[in-house]
């Protein structure tokens, strides 16, 4: 589960969104971007795109763009965000809350494009420590689309290695951003599956930083799975 799984599913990205050229005329508030750098940035090849003219899209929400140049962006936004290139520029879900505001129009195989990456980005990312951004993160944008974060959760239990837990015990404290994620969560807060994974770690670890890290979210989860 590693950068392969994640590159071949941008891959993939780029042949499906390929029928979406960059529109000719991209709308652009005058007043709020630079006419000369919102022309160039519809000039520039897709995947010659910078995380610096990527990031200044996506901070000028409503007044760079109406929505019929994201299909063509996505490829770019997604695998720049995976690969690390955006840390300095934004949040995950703030693209995908601009997605989210589309989502609804576009094909279902484009859809099952997108979520087949950020299912491969997750696995990769909980396979690796440490990561180019946080798992939480990562779910925050799953979050914002709304799509079933079931099968991201039940993934803590199924892929191997010592990251996995790292990354659980910041889960196991998110805080997820709306009702649906939430009730989510708890479902999964409501099962035995994090406190065991995260004592069976911390017994592994014991007697080191690391050990006394996994107990003390072992026994937030512990605390958590009583409440919920």
């Amino acid at each position: 589960m590693g950068t392969g799984e994640v590159e071949q599913a941008g891959e993939r990205l780029y042949a499906v969104f390929a029928r979406h050229p960059m529109p000719d005329d991209m709308a652009a508030c005058e007043h709020c971007v630079d006419p000369a750098d919102v022309d160039r940035f519809r000039r520039t090849p897709l995947r010659a795109l910078t995380p610096d003219q990527l990031g200044s899209y996506l901070s000028n929400p409503g007044t760079w763009g109406d929505g019929n140049e994201l299909p063509h962006l996505v490829p770019r936004l997604l695998t720049a965000y995976a690969a690390g290139e955006m840390v300095d520029q934004s949040w995950p879900d703030t693209l995908a809350r601009r997605i989210a505001g589309h989502w609804a129009d576009w094909t279902p195989v484009e859809r099952s494009a997108v979520e087949d990456f950020l299912r491969a980005w997750w696995r990769s990312t909980l396979t690796s420590w440490p990561s180019e951004h946080p798992a939480e993160d990562i779910l925050d944008a799953v979050a914002a689309l709304e799509l079933d974060l079931g099968p991201y959760l039940a993934a803590f239990a199924e892929l191997p290695g010592g990251a996995v837990t790292r990354h659980l015990t910041e889960i196991v404290g998110w805080s997820a951003p709306d009702d649906r994620a939430r009730r989510a969560l708890d479902r999964w807060l409501a099962s035995d599956t994090p406190a065991e994974l995260l004592w069976a770690a911390a017994v592994a670890d014991a007697g080191t930083p690391l050990g006394d890290e996994l107990a003390e979210a072992a026994d937030l989860a512990d605390l958590l799975r009583k409440t919920r």
